[in-house]
């Protein structure tokens, strides 16, 4: 009888704490969470520079929209299995909820995906500061960092190329303005973002992994929140038709909230340089482009012949003018384009 009373008291507390982490985990103070700030901050349209181990770019976009109550969403397109993932989002993560990160894509034929937590935030007034770290090998193995001061923000990270755990080298330095909060309103007031919902449970999910030392996923079928759990955002086919005269030239396809390119062949430089969210390169050979991870929105579609390679359509290139498509939530749409009309 004495241990059965025991067995019973003890089964009461353990219920008691599994209540109170539930509680914990589940109630709607956001404040509650290390950084959620940066939920906020990082929102909207940043038309900046880029350094990278890959080159630098002179003109960058990062488009972070909300995809659901409580994950930001952007993506870098570069072409065809080239482009570079960066979300942001809260989940259940060393049993509680944390904001964490996923960056990754497709780098030619080969698929990655790492982990991030945060384990920095700092709020000086003018300006904020946080860092998010390999969920597994901590900032050793690799991390990044976002500080906003006045109306810049600054997006770098260091990875470690070794392999050894040595200090992590600059793999990317973004600095740029949030030139458009506007384009994530609607997912604002569509998902009353942000809140505090965990978006995916990451508890037990980093094992087994092909680096020890890093929350790295090389195969996407072992991604623990692969793109099929990602939900609101479209994919929209591109068929491009091209005049006779550039059949063998490569194009650039920008994807803008603004036409580029009227139907007499002039382009609007200032939604050139301000409401493009993607510039991606087509090969001479591609006959069609599949876009993905599109927030839905109303864009417009441009694809031009950079002949002078000055990465805008100028006199001389031939171009569409740009066309309207709508983009509705979790849909995969095809449109085509008819590249045609010389820039005058």
């Amino acid at each position: 009888m004495k241990n059965l009373l025991v067995f019973l008291i003890f089964i009461a507390i353990c219920n008691i704490s599994c209540r109170k982490q539930d509680d914990d985990m589940n109630n709607s103070d956001l404040s509650e969470i290390q950084g959620h700030q940066l939920l906020t901050e990082l929102t909207g349209h940043w038309v900046g520079s880029n350094e990278t181990a890959f080159g630098n770019f002179d003109w960058f976009a990062f488009d972070f929209r909300p995809i659901s109550a409580s994950h930001l969403h952007s993506i870098y397109e570069g072409g065809t299995n080239q482009n570079i993932i960066s979300s942001i989002f809260i989940a259940d993560f060393e049993g509680k909820q944390q904001i964490m990160a996923r960056n990754g894509g497709w780098l030619g034929g080969q698929y990655r995906a790492t982990y991030f937590v945060l384990d920095q935030s700092e709020n000086n007034g003018n300006s904020q500061y946080y860092r998010l770290v390999d969920a597994v090998g901590k900032e050793q193995r690799a991390y990044m960092e976002f500080r906003f001061e006045n109306d810049t923000m600054y997006f770098d990270a260091y990875k470690d190329n070794s392999g050894t755990l040595d200090e992590p080298i600059h793999h990317m330095g973004f600095k740029g303005t949030n030139y458009n909060p506007s384009f994530a309103e609607s997912a604002i007031a569509l998902f009353s973002y942000p809140q505090k919902i965990s978006e995916v449970n990451l508890e037990d999910k980093f094992v087994n992994l092909i680096d020890p030392d890093s929350a790295l996923f090389l195969e996407e079928n072992n991604d623990p929140f692969p793109k099929s759990q990602h939900g609101h955002l479209s994919d929209l086919t591109i068929n491009i038709n091209k005049d006779a005269s550039i059949q063998s030239e490569n194009l650039l396809l920008y994807i803008s909230k603004e036409p580029i390119v009227d139907g007499n062949g002039a382009v609007d430089f200032d939604n050139l340089d301000t409401k493009v969210i993607r510039t991606i390169s087509i090969q001479s050979n591609e006959i069609f482009y599949k876009t993905t991870y599109l927030h839905p929105d109303k864009y417009f579609i441009t694809a031009f012949s950079d002949s002078d390679g000055n990465f805008y359509p100028s006199m001389g290139d031939v171009s569409n003018v740009s066309k309207e498509v709508n983009v509705t939530p979790e849909s995969d749409l095809s449109m085509n384009i008819d590249v045609n009309k010389l820039i005058q």
